[in-house]
């Protein structure tokens, strides 16, 4: 038998119920109890809708739904790493490497040549703080836009979010105390080495923000008509 749209809007209902907030993986959930239910409701005639769900349920284990939202926020924010790997490497090849090492080159330059390099390393700092900073401002309104106009949460979004657990790498800022200590004097190679590494963490930066998340967004949209991409 088919389940009928009132019964699959219950089991839309018994997963917010048991803490699945994302209406992605809700549709998941609801789309496998459906199919586990049709086939328990074929080889147990006499059998109610609810002891086929319960007994669907319980193949989750004592868990439940968690397990389930812990495995897709995982592979999603393996996947957003994945696709930020794949278009960084792209400015390490021809031809964004000659844009690269051209930023790389003006940021060594600029740095050899100040008297007190925080004049360059401080501005830099703020700036690559403070566009996170914003990108997320924006995100988390558009997000309750989203929310407030479908009534609906989404996983991926949260995801583009947390930049796929990149976010933890803005840390970075907190351990460069020492090594721009303005009283340590540089070498060439050490100018270089700093500065191939600001210059990374920008681009690394760049890419997860306006070239993955937006394309996660627009993919997520062909997929889930529901979702209002803003």
């Amino acid at each position: 038998m088919r389940l009928s749209q009132l019964q699959i809007q219950q089991l839309y209902t018994f997963t917010q119920k048991h803490y699945v907030e994302w209406y992605d993986v809700q549709t998941e959930l609801v789309d496998h109890l459906a199919n586990g239910i049709e086939e328990h409701l074929k080889h147990n005639p006499n059998a109610t809708f609810d002891s086929a769900l319960n007994s669907e349920f319980k193949k989750f284990g004592i868990m439940g739904f968690s397990d389930v939202i812990e495995e897709k926020t995982k592979a999603l924010n393996k996947r957003y790493r994945k696709l930020v790997w794949k278009y960084f490497k792209d400015f390490f090849r021809l031809p964004k490497i000659i844009l690269t090492l051209f930023l790389i080159w003006v940021y060594y330059v600029a740095l050899h040549n100040v008297e007190n390099r925080f004049v360059i390393i401080i501005p830099t700092f703020i700036i690559l703080f403070t566009i996170p900073l914003y990108y997320f401002r924006v995100r988390i309104k558009s997000m309750k836009r989203i929310k407030k106009q479908t009534g609906k949460k989404w996983l991926f979004d949260n995801a583009t979010l947390q930049l796929g657990g990149l976010n933890s790498i803005l840390n970075i800022g907190l351990y460069c105390s020492i090594i721009f200590d303005s009283k340590l004097q540089w070498n060439t190679l050490q100018e270089l080495i700093c500065s191939v590494l600001i210059i990374s963490f920008a681009l690394a930066l760049y890419v997860s923000i306006y070239i993955v998340s937006p394309k996660l967004r627009i993919e997520a949209a062909k997929q889930h008509p529901e979702y209002k991409f803003i």
